[in-house]
């Protein structure tokens, strides 16, 4: 049987936490990343608008390449483990590490058009996007922090436990299907690692953080732990909670009360009205103009944001009127 892909001209509406934070940060980011690049994927029937706009959702700063890389072999490790019982080395996960870190570099300075064309497919760093190049000494930090991370990975007491307690742990579903229905509405759960012990009968939430810490990272953690004790139907004492900061090596411990939860809830509840502001019809989740979602008065995001050639664009639309 041939299953056709249906296009759609709308989004599906759903809520996640780096949804909730994008809008608080800028709404006109917000409308960007989760409207105006539907579609834009797409190489025929689509206007170049949105193409550009999905490109430009597509480009990575450097932290957050850095970031997406080392989970990507964190997870891989773990499996690896558990499949075969051999651990790696800092060495070859350091190389693994350099090597798509090098390819993101290729990629960005040498098939730009590639890219263009197709940049689901291929890299392209936000710096080199914008400035053409990356500092010698951005580069350096960052080849540094790659032994920081792996080293303090492979050390840190959750893949420890991993390694001596292999029998008695049940690991989690894999990332793509961790998600869940709140007042109908479907929530995304980007959760790192999370597994069931069984000699203390605990579910154990593991994030994994390549930056410092922040403000944000306890209320990232409440959601974690909501959608683990609504999927085992588990009580919040069943429940640990835990952020390895890899570049410090520092692990810190998080408890979880029912007000946490209600507050994770409100949170939640006051975002979907606020993001349904911008939605011209909610049956098709077709969005309002892009000049109704408001520009950030702090100016200090718009530092790092992948649209910022948009809003120069629209600026320079306006002065020629």
């Amino acid at each position: 049987m041939i299953v056709l892909f249906e296009i759609s001209p709308y989004p599906t509406f759903s809520w996640s936490l780096s949804r909730h934070k994008t809008l608080t940060s800028c709404a006109r980011k917000y409308g960007y990343e989760y409207y105006f690049s539907h579609n834009g994927w797409l190489s025929y029937n689509v206007e170049p608008y949105h193409q550009q706009v999905y490109r430009l959702k597509k480009l990575q700063s450097m932290p957050i390449l850095f970031g997406q890389i080392v989970h990507r072999y964190i997870e891989q490790a773990i499996n690896d483990y558990l499949q075969t019982g051999k651990a790696p080395t800092v060495e070859e996960l350091i190389q693994l590490g350099r090597g798509q870190l090098n390819a993101a570099f290729i990629d960005s300075t040498r098939r730009l058009e590639f890219w263009r064309q197709k940049p689901n497919k291929y890299y392209m760093m936000q710096e080199i996007y914008y400035h053409g190049t990356l500092s010698p000494e951005l580069v350096q930090d960052y080849k540094e922090r790659l032994r920081l991370v792996f080293n303090h990975f492979l050390m840190s007491e959750t893949f420890q436990q991993i390694t001596s307690q292999k029998g008695s742990l049940r690991i989690g579903e894999p990332e793509q299907f961790r998600s869940m229905k709140i007042d109908d509405v479907q929530v995304f759960v980007v959760m790192d690692f999370h597994y069931y012990d069984e000699l203390r009968d605990k579910w154990i939430i593991v994030d994994w953080k390549t930056g410092g810490e922040s403000d944000d990272d306890r209320q990232q953690l409440a959601l974690y732990a909501y959608y683990v004790q609504q999927k085992y139907r588990v009580s919040l004492a069943q429940i640990e909670v835990y952020n390895e900061y890899l570049l410090t090596g520092k692990r810190k411990k998080y408890s979880f009360t029912d007000i946490d939860m209600e507050n994770i809830l409100y949170t939640f509840q006051r975002s979907v009205l606020e993001m349904k502001k911008y939605q011209a019809d909610i049956f098709s989740n077709e969005p309002v103009d892009i000049e109704d979602f408001e520009q950030t008065q702090e100016k200090w995001h718009c530092r790092g944001c992948n649209f910022r050639e948009l809003c120069v664009q629209k600026y320079d639309e306006k002065l020629s009127k």
